[in-house]
């Protein structure tokens, strides 16, 4: 085996067991299950390249033809990030669990990249998480150059800071990932830093302070694709909604919609649908609101969500017998 790495079966079998998937299910059409049982069971065993890489798709790795020891911890990763920002949180972590399955010298911020994403992935799993390990994080990516991966750090910890009911802290902490953001981010940074502190301020309903946030990426938000347009574009649209601007606020939630559905996040564009459709509401608008209440419920089936589509259908359902039945009351009313 020229092409052959040392991994660690034990890992092989951890993610498969997590996926819920059978050895035939992975071992089918590249090897026997009982020959895959056989490397599960090694803490380290020496396998082709092309084996693994095989293994690895049927595991949910986005893996190219070029494989090498440093590209499957990277792939890892990759497939980590597409995954949360497509709210798919559980599989995140499932794919996270394979990093360091080939043996390797250590690639100190490949390792750090992959902690944040597992903390990211299980506090939106409602797993705990604690501020101060993501405050060492955020430490040793400063440490190590890793500037990306110090912003992500600081805006998980001002999450969950927030969540913890902190509210003074991870509004200063918010504010200063954004200075950071703005000095050494990509525009995803700066798009989610921003879009984070703004639904800080949603929450404790200072509409106004959240929009000025987001003022000044009025024209870049919508020019850039990705998951940081569709959060900077819900946050908007949900503040200028607070604020009463709800034509304002139609416009900025069809485009989260559009943006996350580009990038199949369909729970994310069955939330900002529902959300839209509590805007027409306002507005008077109530077939808008019953036609994009449905959009909404087709969004959460599409992504697997079937409590939250059921519910999205019996809120439409309520809404539309109840607008009927106002209907006939108003027809029967005799006239003067």
């Amino acid at each position: 085996m020229d092409d052959a790495v040392w991994i660690k079966g034990t890992r092989l079998r951890e993610a498969r067991e997590a996926a819920h998937l059978r050895l035939a299910d992975v071992a089918g059409g590249i090897m026997s299950p009982a020959n895959l049982s056989r490397i599960e069971r090694h803490e380290r065993y020496r396998l082709s390249l092309s084996a693994l890489a095989s293994l690895g798709r049927r595991l949910g790795l986005t893996l190219g033809d070029d494989l090498d020891s440093q590209v499957w911890a990277r792939a890892a990763g990759g497939t980590a990030i597409d995954l949360l920002s497509q709210w798919r949180f559980s599989e995140a972590l499932r794919v996270l669990r394979l990093r360091d399955t080939v043996v390797t010298s250590e690639d100190p911020v490949t390792e750090l990249q992959a902690q944040l994403l597992g903390a990211w992935a299980r506090t939106r799993c409602g797993q705990p998480a604690r501020p101060e390990a993501l405050r060492e994080l955020g430490m040793q990516a400063r440490e190590r150059g890793a500037p990306k991966q110090a912003i992500w750090a600081g805006l998980l910890e001002a999450e969950i800071r927030e969540h913890a009911g902190d509210g003074d802290r991870a509004r200063t902490m918010f504010r200063d990932t954004i200075v950071e953001a703005d000095r050494v981010g990509t525009a995803v940074e700066i798009l989610c830093a921003r879009a984070a502190c703004a639904r800080h301020y949603l929450k404790t309903d200072e509409f106004a302070r959240g929009l000025a946030v987001l003022h000044d990426l009025a024209g870049g938000a919508d020019s850039t694709p990705g998951y940081g347009r569709a959060r900077v574009l819900h946050a908007r649209g949900l503040l200028s909604a607070g604020a009463g601007l709800l034509h304002d606020a139609v416009e900025a939630l069809h485009g989260a919609a559009r943006a996350a559905a580009e990038i199949r996040n369909y729970r994310m564009a069955g939330t900002v649908e529902r959300d839209l459709a509590g805007v027409y509401d306002r507005l008077g608008e109530t077939e808008k609101a019953d036609a994009t209440l449905v959009r909404a419920a087709s969004l959460f089936t599409q992504a697997g969500d079937s409590h939250d589509a059921a519910a999205t259908i019996s809120n439409a359902l309520r809404r539309h017998i109840v607008s009927r039945a106002a209907q006939g009351i108003a027809g029967r009313e005799p006239a003067g």
